[in-house]
């Protein structure tokens, strides 16, 4: 890893990257990693594509099915495959960024005295996944993230508004939330918000008689739910870089196995 080395999650709504700077005089040899969040670039053959270091994608990927296919060719060898998140009992179908949010996690879990983990990652979708404490995936839960739900909401009904939700104004909504508002607009927002951190909370309560689990939050909606969580008084870990943390260091180091053997094969 070095200084301007670059790392790529395509995700539904957002590309998601991760840039290398100058090392931290803490930690020479550890570079200090910069993270940032933008809409798919309206060009992205202009991107540097030779500073990728790796790549994984649950989006639609540049250039496929085109006939400029070939630019994003000599990057395939470099995206990171789901056989390649050493977590066991891994279905086939599963989108790598809940492998990926999984791992990381479980792996930090496992520097505080290790257990289960259960990952809720808010973002376009709100994924619930579940790891054991022996690193294995057992299973999960998905619903509409809040801009999914805001967005369905204005389209699926003749008078309620379409609302494009930013992550500052959630922020301060989810502060000093009003659980009864008198205005339409807030009475979307702040439904939304309480209905997706209800699920997380009641998942992690179902979860305790069955396994010990922690809760980590993540995603772009993840500051906007922990106030939330914390009036329910249940305990989470904010870590909204869990994804891309993760795809840093399966593509860095030469064996990020630690205890957990490799996914069997379907």
């Amino acid at each position: 890893m070095g200084a301007g080395d670059l790392w790529l999650l395509i995700g539904n709504s957002r590309w998601h990257w991760v840039e290398a700077l100058a090392e931290a005089a803490s930690d020479p040899g550890s570079p200090v990693l910069r993270f940032s969040h933008s809409p798919p670039p309206p060009d992205p053959a202009l991107l540097p594509w030779e500073r990728l270091r790796a790549w994984a994608a649950v989006g639609p990927v540049p250039f496929q099915g085109r006939e400029n296919t070939c630019q994003l060719a000599p990057m395939e060898g470099r995206r990171l495959q789901l056989e390649q998140v050493p977590l066991q009992q891994l279905p086939p179908w599963l989108g790598i960024d809940r492998a990926l949010v999984g791992w990381q996690a479980w792996q930090r879990q496992g520097r505080l005295g290790r257990g289960a983990v259960l990952v809720a990652d808010a973002g376009t979708a709100l994924s619930l996944t579940r790891i054991g404490a022996t690193g294995a995936f057992a299973g999960g839960r998905l619903q509409p993230g809040v801009s999914t739900q805001l967005s369905c909401l204005g389209r699926a009904t003749e008078l309620l508004p379409l609302l494009v939700p930013g992550p500052e104004g959630l922020d301060r909504l989810a502060e000093a939330i009003d659980p009864w508002p008198i205005e339409t607009e807030q009475a979307m927002r702040v439904g939304c918000l309480l209905g997706l951190a209800a699920a997380v909370a009641q998942a992690w309560r179902d979860l305790q008689p069955l396994e010990p689990t922690a809760l980590w939050l993540t995603g772009g909606d993840a500051p906007s739910l922990a106030p939330l969580l914390r009036r329910e008084q249940v305990p989470f870990k904010l870590a909204p870089e869990l994804a891309l943390e993760a795809l840093v260091a399966l593509s860095s180091d030469p064996d990020p196995r630690g205890s957990a053997g490799p996914s069997p094969r379907p």
